[in-house]
Parts: C-alpha cells; sequence; structure tokens
C-alpha cells in the first residue's frame, strides 16, 4: 500500500492505523503531513521502533502503533523529525547530538500533541520523556 511517496509495509491491521494516523495528521497540520511524505519513504511494522536513517524508514513496533492514534502519528512526526534535522538541515544524528536531536524532536512532537488538543498526561509524558529511564540509560544511536 502507498500513501503518495510513502510505502507503509505490514500486516492488514498495521497499514490500517498507520493510514489513520498520517490522515489524523494530514487533517490537522499541512506542515507536518507535506514533511512527511516529502521525507519519509517507508513505514514498516517491526518488533520495535526505531528509524533508519540511510533508508528514510520508520520501523514501528507495535507498542506505539497501537497505544493509541494520536500518540503514533506524534512518533511519526518525531522520527521524521530527525531525518529531516539530519539529511536536509545537516545536524548530524551521533551520540555527541543526541540530546539537541531530541529535544527539538520532542519540541515538534508536543507542538502537534497540543494542536490535536491530546490527553494532558500524554503531552506532560512527552515533555518529560528525556528525563525518563529509556533516555537517561540511551547508549545507542539507532
Amino acid at each position: 500500500m502507498d500513501y503518495e511517496n510513502l510505502k507503509i509495509v505490514g500486516s492488514k491491521k498495521f497499514k490500517d492505523q498507520t493510514t489513520k494516523a498520517l490522515n489524523l495528521i494530514k487533517k490537522n497540520s499541512k506542515r507536518d503531513f507535506n514533511k512527511i511524505n516529502k521525507y519519509l519513504k517507508k513505514i514498516r511494522f517491526a518488533k520495535r521502533s526505531c528509524l533508519i536513517l540511510e533508508k528514510a524508514q520508520f520501523d514501528v513496533g507495535a507498542k506505539t502503533a497501537y497505544h493509541s492514534l494520536e500518540w503514533y502519528a506524534s512518533t511519526i512526526i518525531h522520527d521524521t523529525h530527525h531525518y529531516y534535522l539530519h539529511a536536509i538541515k545537516k545536524f548530524p544524528w551521533k551520540k555527541e547530538n543526541i540530546t539537541g536531536h531530541e529535544k527539538l524532536c520532542i519540541k515538534e512532537q508536543v507542538r502537534f500533541l497540543k494542536k490535536i488538543k491530546a490527553q494532558k498526561k500524554m503531552i506532560d509524558y512527552t515533555k518529560n520523556s528525556p528525563k525518563s529511564k529509556y533516555w537517561l540509560n540511551k547508549k545507542e544511536v539507532w
């Protein structure tokens, strides 16, 4: 299934969920939708969520895809912004830049969550994610 220039790879359920998330983005933020459509080449169901920079590919785990539509849409925006910063703005995604990258991508994600009037709990969680155990223990750049 193609979503304009974006290939969606996975089960029918995953493709449907991804299409719904993209439609939510398109309906609420043409800017984000256009960036996704221009720079991201593939969204693929995988064991865990991560961005594969050299392929402009967002691998998505079940926890991300099926948590909620709002959350999933916001993570697509977040990871597309990582690609945009790295490949287009030439702000490399590497260990010494990980904090700066995350702050900028979280800012984009929070902006979108506020725009769609997501739950305050989700917005606060996203804002505080760099302080979470996951990010504090992150050793790799994927």
